[in-house]
């Protein structure tokens, strides 16, 4: 027979009311704070799961954090393009306005002023800072100004090729930074294909069209190839490839005023009164600056072009190549421009995903970690209950004794 000494009884019954108060601390903490799981070790494999969702989360709010900066420091790019290509459009009206007829060496003076402010202004674009004081056109050298002007006014480029990014998802680096070389010195120059010139000495008042590519498959062939136009007399000239070191057939051409002139999937044209012993070239198109665009045009709007009538031809065809290399110069910033605009709809997509899947992971972890109220209301009643009932049957047998059946 099993003999249940007093001092064990006690301790039997201490240890059942304990357990109890224990349970119903549990569920009093656990409605206090919300979570199911209070420690660690309840449920080792929720718990983990647990972790990992919460670094999940933290890395999606890190994601969303990085959207808001890159979004931020594109707008600051975009802006600082606008203003670009308000610079280049303002100098393409100055130009087209230096080139009319009615207007004196003074007044294209006076334009060429307009014009350096402009190049200053551009400068100052290129040289853009975000909040934070970083450049924008720097590349990775985000501390260094990327542009000083040097003692001719050239552009001297300072920062490199590099190109920053920033996580904005799992998957996706976004590009929030564009080298200022290649964003202000990376147009081409020409129409983009070819470049013309009419060098500088010629006696007579030709000048040469900035052409165009009508046939690709056979410019590809020569594309880059140079050639020199020689007139051999006020009516006829000689096309030379000087790459290929041959005539371009025939051996001889006739000179017709702004008759075109097509030739290797090339045409242009040539205007005015050349003078024997005149030449013009065709070469390459090459990489321009438009810092020296600028200063080119307005080198050229200070220089007299009243007399001789070779002066205002040369004159002439600084406009026409100034107005093709602006035009390119536009073209290559809207370029850039798009490149951004389509940056940013990918951010603005990115952070759609990111805010979903944030979502999901807070719901699944909620899932996994939160309380059910109800349930819990349900078990603190019982365990409450329990208590009470284990406490009320200790004091009743804890005074029971054979002595009082004596």
């Amino acid at each position: 027979m099993l003999r249940i000494s007093t001092s064990q009884f006690y301790r039997q019954g201490a240890i059942n009311m304990g357990e109890r108060q224990v349970a119903l601390a549990k569920v009093q903490q656990q409605m206090a704070t919300g979570k199911r799981l209070l420690t660690n070790s309840e449920e080792p494999v929720s718990s983990a799961r647990l972790l990992n969702l919460n670094e999940e989360l933290g890395r999606y709010d890190q994601y969303q954090r990085n959207t808001d900066l890159a979004n931020g420091r594109l707008n600051v790019e975009e802006t600082s393009l606008e203003g670009a290509d308000e610079v280049l459009q303002y100098a393409r009206e100055l130009v087209v306005q230096a080139n009319n007829a009615p207007l004196n060496n003074n007044d294209r003076r006076d334009i060429a002023t307009q014009i350096r402010q402009l190049h200053g202004e551009l400068v100052g674009l290129a040289n853009t800072q975000d909040g934070n004081g970083e450049y924008l056109f720097a590349g990775f050298q985000s501390r260094t100004q990327p542009f000083v002007l040097n003692g001719n006014r050239q552009a001297i480029y300072q920062g490199d090729q590099g190109q920053r990014l920033i996580k904005a998802g799992p998957s996706f680096d976004v590009p929030v930074s564009d080298s200022g070389a290649e964003v202000f010195q990376g147009a081409m120059n020409g129409n983009g294909r070819f470049q013309v010139a009419a060098t500088v000495g010629n006696a007579g008042t030709g000048t040469i069209d900035v052409g165009n590519v009508t046939d690709p498959v056979v410019f590809a062939a020569t594309q880059t190839h140079s050639y020199t136009l020689t007139f051999t007399s006020a009516t006829t000239f000689t096309v030379n490839d000087d790459t290929a070191g041959a005539a371009v057939l025939p051996a001889s051409w006739d000179y017709v005023d702004g008759q075109a002139l097509t030739f290797n999937g090339m045409q242009t044209a040539i205007t005015g009164a050349p003078a024997s012993g005149d030449t013009f070239t065709i070469q390459p198109a090459t990489r321009q600056d438009l810092f020296a665009t600028l200063d080119k045009l307005a080198t050229a709007l200070e220089t007299a072009a009243d007399q001789p009538p070779a002066n205002t031809a040369q004159f002439n065809q600084a406009m026409a190549n100034g107005l093709a290399e602006l035009d390119q110069g536009l073209d290559h910033l809207t370029g850039i421009r798009a490149k951004i605009g389509a940056r940013m709809n990918a951010l603005d997509d990115q952070q759609n995903t990111n805010g979903d899947f944030a979502v999901h992971l807070k719901q699944t972890i909620s899932d996994i970690g939160d309380l059910d109220y109800a349930e819990a209301a349900t078990r603190l009643s019982q365990e409450m209950l329990v208590l009470q009932a284990a406490q009320q049957s200790f004091i009743k047998i804890k005074d029971l004794s054979l002595f009082n059946y004596m």
